[in-house]
């Protein structure tokens, strides 16, 4: 049996407090609670993400997957909780008791977690005790300078290789933002990092007086000139047939300037259909066009070059579906396979319907592992794993044909 939370009061009575009824020193009262049964919850959670890892005794580890898919959380999420979960319950017993007891949120943990992580096991039990001597009075921010500290002072002849290590892991990340915008998080050698932003700087000042952008918006075209300018198209390599473009899917009237029905980017979303009617106009090659019904929302063609059938049904689908068809993955479509649903061994067909796109891992859960998808007729893709569970994953919603638009 679950020991009762923080608080003895039943969580239904609480529901049933006049909020408006309470003095103000009440209000922070409850909220006080509230947050502390919060953290009672996130704790019993903790050791049931646990159990779950300590009982996958599947080849691929599958209870990753199965904790995504129950949770609606990307696969690396569903890692990292499972991961973090682990640790809490069989190397940091303190850090534990204190998110149980409401003392500490899961956030706390998850900081004190990142920094064990680097830590030898024998020296893991001090560095908890010295991470959490005030973490109940701090913030997030203030535990994790805290917790940072003591890894360092506790194995300081490791901090070098540690960032060494981390060197290695240097990355331009995707992050689609609102507006039609994104961001390249780029994560490098702290000197590299700094010596890059202050060359942008200086050559931002170059620029004639008259030029009126913001210095913001002076680095950030500077960069795109000098990464755009120095990679040549002709001389990339191919992915997924195709040397390295844009995708943009846009309905036929759209592009002709008869309505202003958003368009999509593959891999990042929906943008405006003046953006896709600009990038229609430039003739670099670096994108794709993919042309629409405006009525069904149906994909009509891609482009009017002249590939071969395998590479145009390759395209299709990769169009189509854009990344891997589980439901909580989202490995982009030109790092994944175009994968018969049912096996062609089996008679599976090589066409549009009997083919999706899948990448390594999850083509492989259906092999030996027990778990099978099919495809839907709305696009999307069903899912059943060893247990019976089935999940849904829905089409990507591009654009919203006028069939719908009238009912």
């Amino acid at each position: 049996m679950l020991e009762l939370p923080p608080a003895d009061r039943p969580t239904d009575e609480i529901a049933l407090v006049d909020l408006r009824g309470l003095p103000a020193g009440a209000r922070i009262d409850l909220l006080t609670l509230l947050e502390q049964q919060k953290h009672w919850l996130e704790s019993v959670q903790q050791r049931v993400l646990a159990e779950i890892e300590i009982a996958d005794a599947s080849e691929l580890n599958l209870s990753q997957e199965a904790v995504s898919l129950a949770l609606g959380v990307p696969i690396r999420t569903a890692q990292t909780k499972l991961k973090t979960a682990s640790l809490l319950v069989r190397e940091l017993p303190d850090t534990l008791a204190l998110l149980h007891a409401g003392k500490i949120s899961y956030r706390h943990a998850e900081v004190i977690c990142e920094q064990a992580w680097s830590l030898p096991v024998q020296l893991v039990a001090e560095f908890e005790a010295l991470a959490l001597a005030r973490a109940a009075d701090q913030t997030v921010g203030q535990v994790r300078q805290a917790a940072r500290r003591a890894a360092v002072r506790l194995d300081p002849a490791s901090a070098e290789q540690r960032h060494q290590h981390a060197v290695t892991g240097r990355k331009v990340g995707f992050q689609p933002c609102e507006d039609g915008m994104v961001l390249l998080p780029v994560l490098l050698d702290a000197p590299q990092g700094q010596l890059i932003f202050t060359r942008l700087t200086a050559a931002a000042t170059l620029l004639p007086a008259a030029d009126h952008r913001t210095m913001d918006q002076k680095r950030a075209d500077l960069l795109v000139d000098a990464v755009l300018s120095g990679l040549p198209h002709d001389a990339l390599p191919e992915l997924q047939g195709r040397r390295p473009s844009i995708q943009i899917v846009v309905a036929a009237d759209t592009l002709l300037g008869l309505d202003d029905e958003p368009a999509d980017l593959a891999g990042y979303g929906p943008i405006t259909a003046e953006t896709a009617r600009r990038y229609a106009a430039d003739q670099s090659g670096t994108w794709r066009r993919l042309l629409t019904d405006p009525d069904t929302g149906a994909l009509l063609d891609i482009g009017r070059d002249s590939y071969r059938p395998a590479q145009r049904l390759r395209d299709f689908v990769l169009a189509r579906d854009s990344v891997c068809c589980f439901p909580t993955c989202g490995q982009p479509g030109y790092r994944c396979e175009f994968e018969h649903i049912v096996a062609f061994s089996e008679g599976g067909q090589t066409c549009r319907c009997g083919g999706a796109l899948a990448c390594k891992r999850h083509n492989l859960c259906k092999i030996g592992m027990g778990w099978q998808y099919r495809r839907l007729p709305d696009g999307g893709y069903r899912w059943t794993d060893d247990t019976g569970h089935e999940y849904t994953g829905h089409p990507p919603q591009r654009w919203t044909p006028r069939r719908q638009l009238a009912g």
